[in-house]
Parts: C-alpha cells; structure tokens; sequence
C-alpha cells in the first residue's frame, strides 16, 4: 500500500477516535388519548410525553394503530373496527336513481331520485 493510502486510513482513525459519541435511546411520543405520534432514535424532541422501548422492532413490526400508552406503559390493544355501509334509504345523500355514484348537492333537482344513508352492522 501507498503511504499516502496509509496516511489517510490514520486520519480516518484519527477522526474516529474524536468524534462523539452518539447514545440511541428508542422512544415513542404519544399524545394525550395515548396514541403514538412518533418515534425517535436520536436528537430527542425537548418536550412531549414519550416511553422509551428496549428494542426498535416492537414499533416496526406492530400496525402503529394497534400500539397505545396505558398508564406509562406500551401495550398493544385490538382497536375496534366498525364499518359502515351506504344502503338505500329514505332520508340520507340524494342520488340518481340507478347510478349511486352521481350524488345530488343539496338544492340540485333531478326527475328520479333516491337516497342513500350509512348504516353499521357491529
């Protein structure tokens, strides 16, 4: 090897030996329903509520919906899901009769209506 070569492998070494060291803490802010708002390795937000977790995998392979703070803990919570359905109705979104996807604007006029509503089966 060149002793230019060997020279700047010292300086790299020598720059690594100086720079400073960079603590990883692994956080998660959350907000006020404990729902997590962020997560952060390094250069820690100064304010915020936040839990430190022991590995990054416990966020990375969790739907982040699922992940709540409880009482300054992480857990994970089966969030419920309700779904909503459009069926006809008498009351609800005005509509082109036999084409649901034209919606009427409130005020609009046309010669055959009819209504949608939402509904849920939970």
């Amino acid at each position: 090897m060149s002793p230019e070569f060997l020279e700047a492998l010292k300086l790299v070494e020598e720059y690594d030996r100086q720079r400073p060291k960079q603590l990883i803490e692994y956080r998660l802010y959350y907000n006020d329903a404990g729902e997590i708002t962020m997560y952060c390795e390094t250069d820690h937000p100064s304010e915020g509520n936040y839990v430190v977790i022991d590995h990054p995998d416990v966020f990375f392979k969790n739907n982040t919906g699922r992940l709540r703070v409880i009482n300054g803990e992480l857990k994970i919570v089966d969030v419920k899901i309700i779904e909503t359905w459009l069926v006809k109705s008498v009351t609800g979104q005005p509509v082109v009769r036999g084409m649901a996807a034209v919606a009427l604007e409130p005020g609009e006029q046309y010669p055959q209506i009819e209504y949608y509503d939402r509904t849920t089966h939970n």
